[in-house]
C-alpha cells in the first residue's frame, strides 16, 4: 500500500553531497570499528609480554569478543528498527569507544576479557547501522553502492590500521594507542550530532516514501539472506587469517616483508564492495534482472582460490587472495541488497544484524578446524573447503527464498 497523503513529508537532503554524507559517516564508523577491534591483535606481542599472559589466555579473551559480537548484531538491529537509528547508534558508539579506551587500564586476563566483551557488544551495531542508514537516506537505485560505501571502512581499516597504530604505540606506548581510539570515537559522535543538527540525517520517523510490505520480521527470505551471506562471505575471514600464515609457512616470506604485503587481500575486499555495489544498483534498474545469475558467477569464481598451491610466486599468490576477497565482498553486497529489496525497510537493521551474526557463527566454528588443517599442512584441502562454502550458501538461498522473489 502506498504511503498516504497525510503521512509526514520525508526529509531528504537537497543536494547529492548532503544525500551521501550519512553513508560516508557510516564508512567512517566501520573504519573506526575495525581499528578499535584490531589494536589488541596488532600490539598483542607487546601487551601479552607486559601483562604476563599466554597465547591461550589471549585466545580466551578473543572468544569473549566474538561471542558478544555475534549476539549483539541482531539485538542492535532489532532496537534500531523499533526505536530509531540515530540515538541507538549514538549509544552503541559511545559504549564501545569507552570500552576501547578502557583497554589502556588492562591489568590481566579478567580486565582484558571484560573490556573485549563490551567492545564486541557495542561494535555489533556497526553493520546493522550501515544498512539502516542507506535504506533511510538513499533512493532504491543508489542503495547498493551506498551500502558498499558504508561497509568499505572495514576493509580500509584492515589495510591501514597497522600503519596507524604501530607508530603510535612505538612512540607513546600501547596504552596510549587505546586512548587514541576512544578520542577518535568521540570525534565521530560529534560528527553524528552535526548531521542531526544540520538536518542532513532525517529524524526517527522520516523515511523515503515507498511501498510498505506487510511482511513479518521472521520469514523465509531472512534465513535465505543469512545463509548466502554467512557462507558466501566466509572467504573474507579465511583470507585475513590464512594469507600471512600461507605466505610465511609455504613461501617463507619474512615477518618484515609481510608488513608490506598484507594490505593487498583487504584491498580486494574494498574494491569488491565498491564494484559489486555499483553493479547491483545497475542491476536493480533492469526490470528483467535475476540475482541467481550473479550469485552463480560469484560461486564459480570462488574456486579460483583452489589453484594457489600450484604457484610459488608471491605476487601470483597475493593476487589470488586479492581475488578471493574481491568476490567475497561481492557476496556481502549482493546478499544484503537482494535481501533488503524483499524485506520491509523498517526491518533493514535486523536483516543486517541477523545475517552478520550467522557469518560470525559460521567463521567461529570453521576457522579452528581450518587452522588445524593448516597446522597439519593440508593446504589444498583447506582451500577446497573454503571454496565450497559459497556454493552451499547459494544452494540454501535457492531452497529457502520465496519462489516469487524478484519475478
Amino acid at each position: 500500500m502506498a504511503a498516504s497523503a497525510s503521512a509526514p513529508s520525508p526529509v531528504r537532503p537537497s543536494s547529492p553531497v548532503r544525500r551521501w554524507l550519512p553513508a560516508i559517516a557510516m564508512l567512517l564508523l566501520s573504519f573506526i570499528s575495525y581499528v578499535d577491534r584490531s589494536v589488541l591483535s596488532i600490539l598483542s606481542p607487546t601487551i601479552l609480554a607486559d601483562l604476563h599472559l599466554s597465547a591461550q589466555q589471549y585466545g580466551e579473551a578473543i572468544l569473549v569478543f566474538s561471542l558478544c559480537y555475534m549476539a549483539a548484531n541482531p539485538i542492535w538491529g532489532w532496537v534500531m528498527d523499533r526505536k530509531g537509528l540515530f540515538w541507538t547508534c549514538f549509544a552503541a558508539v559511545g559504549l564501545w569507544s569507552l570500552a576501547s579506551g578502557s583497554h589502556a587500564m588492562m591489568t590481566g586476563l579478567l580486565t582484558m576479557s571484560v573490556f573485549r566483551g563490551v567492545l564486541g557488544f557495542g561494535e555489533g551495531a556497526t553493520f546493522p547501522a550501515g544498512l539502516k542508514t542507506v535504506s533511510e537516506t538513499l533512493p532504491a537505485e543508489q542503495r547498493s553502492f551506498g551500502l558498499a560505501l558504508a561497509y568499505s571502512g572495514g576493509s580500509l581499516g584492515a589495510a591501514l590500521t597497522p600503519l596507524i597504530v604501530t607508530p603510535l604505540a612505538i612512540h607513546y606506548g600501547w596504552r596510549a594507542a587505546f586512548v587514541f581510539t576512544a578520542v577518535v570515537g568521540a570525534l565521530w559522535l560529534v560528527l553524528w550530532l552535526g548531521l542531526r543538527i544540520a538536518g542532513i540525517y532525517p529524524p526517527k520517523h522520516a523515511q523515503l516514501v515507498e511501498e510498505v510490505r506487510p511482511i513479518t520480521r521472521w520469514n523465509r527470505d531472512l534465513f535465505a539472506t543469512a545463509a548466502i551471506y554467512g557462507l558466501g562471505a566466509a572467504p573474507l575471514a579465511f583470507g585475513l587469517y590464512a594469507t600471512p600464515l600461507y605466505l610465511s609457512r609455504v613461501l617463507h616470506v619474512s615477518q618484515a616483508s609481510l608488513g608490506h604485503m598484507l594490505w593487498v587481500p583487504p584491498a580486494g575486499w574494498e574494491v569488491g564492495y565498491l564494484v559489486f555495489g555499483r553493479l547491483s544498483d545497475l542491476r536493480r534498474r533492469r526490470t528483467t534482472s535475476r540475482p541467481f545469475g550473479v550469485f552463480l558467477f560469484l560461486m564459480v569464481a570462488s574456486f579460483l582460490i583452489t589453484v594457489v598451491p600450484m604457484f610459488t610466486s608471491v605476487p601470483v599468490v597475493l593476487t589470488l587472495f586479492f581475488l578471493e576477497m574481491f568476490f567475497a565482498g561481492g557476496f556481502v553486497v549482493f546478499a544484503l541488497a537482494v535481501g533488503a529489496s524483499v524485506q520491509p525497510k523498517q526491518n533493514a537493521a535486523f536483516l543486517a544484524g541477523f545475517s552478520i551474526s550467522s557469518w560470525a557463527l559460521l567463521t567461529g566454528l570453521l576457522l579452528p578446524w581450518l587452522g588445524r588443517l593448516f597446522d597439519q599442512k593440508h593446504y589444498s584441502a583447506t582451500l577446497w573447503i573454503v571454496s565450497l562454502c559459497p556454493p552451499v550458501g547459494v544452494a540454501l538461498w535457492q531452497l529457502l527464498r520465496r519462489t516469487e522473489m524478484h519475478q
